[in-house]
């Protein structure tokens, strides 16, 4: 019996060439990408024409929940989309915080790059974005900041592939010329209402924060947290535990904020959502 054997580098160059192979066609094209975000998107929306949901801003927290109504909308091209049922309103923009489908299909065809990644056990794709341009293109209106100058100079987002859902999402700019801030936003344990996704569970970091207030400010700050807890002291033992439990939490974020600027975070959860009411 004969056997035949392959030379070691044409053995070689084969694997090299089945593992660029399926890379090239596990890895999208930002064109792919986009088609398949916008197709999934319209998919998502076949149900929908009026979306409410109620949000919970830092559980146990001071601020009241929070109702924001959609409608759904087509674009110039025929593209449906959710807009603010009244953009007037005093309302929590969902989908300005993580990202519409249009402002993701955007981004997607001017990313720097595009790779995959593996993120808390999903596989994602990896979308850069680095055009400040495009970035200041955009609606951010929603992550604006009262009496602050700020430029967008990288985005990150995270798509799980094959659902296309936002996983998170990563943004860092310069405040007032020379101060660099940045915002995290991972969403997790997403619920399907009448086809359309809605991640339950988001939480926010935003980091560098303490570096926009001056020292006069911050000193401010640190008093009227004394003041407060003196207040707190003097209460009942029963009405003072209650409104600790409420805002201890927040209290202690903010003064290690200032101590370290480890940043503020804010856990954001879905508690209730209506579909077509």
């Amino acid at each position: 019996m004969r056997v035949r054997t392959v030379p070691i580098k044409l053995l070689t160059a084969s694997l090299i060439f089945s593992l660029t192979a399926v890379s090239v066609f596990s890895q999208p094209s930002a064109e792919r990408l986009a088609e398949e975000m916008v197709s999934k998107n319209a998919e998502w929306l076949s149900q929908i024409e009026r979306l409410s949901m109620t949000m919970q801003l830092n559980e146990g927290g001071m601020i009241p929940d929070m109702t924001t109504m959609y409608v759904k909308r087509v674009d110039e091209y025929g593209n449906p989309y959710l807009d603010l049922e009244n953009d007037e309103t005093m309302e929590m923009d969902f989908t300005a915080m993580a990202g519409s489908v249009d402002q993701i299909v955007k981004l997607i065809h001017g990313a720097e790059s595009i790779s995959e990644e593996r993120l808390n056990g999903v596989n994602t794709y990896k979308v850069f974005v680095n055009d400040r341009e495009l970035l200041e293109s955009l609606d951010q209106n929603e992550m604006e900041m009262e009496d602050m100058e700020i430029v967008f100079d990288t985005a990150t987002f995270w798509i799980e592939s094959g659902t296309m859902y936002v996983r998170k999402v990563f943004m860092e700019q310069t405040v007032d010329g020379d101060q660099n801030m940045s915002m995290e936003m991972n969403l997790d344990d997403y619920q399907v209402f009448s086809g359309y996704p809605v991640p339950m569970k988001m939480t926010m970091k935003i980091g560098g924060m303490a570096s926009q207030f001056s020292e006069e400010e911050i000193a401010e700050a640190r008093q009227a947290m004394r003041q407060m807890e003196e207040q707190l002291s003097q209460m009942p033992e029963a009405q003072r535990q209650a409104i600790e439990r409420q805002i201890k939490p927040q209290m202690e974020q903010f003064e290690r904020m200032l101590e370290s600027d480890e940043g503020m975070t804010m856990n954001i959860t879905i508690t209730d959502v209506k579909v077509n009411e």
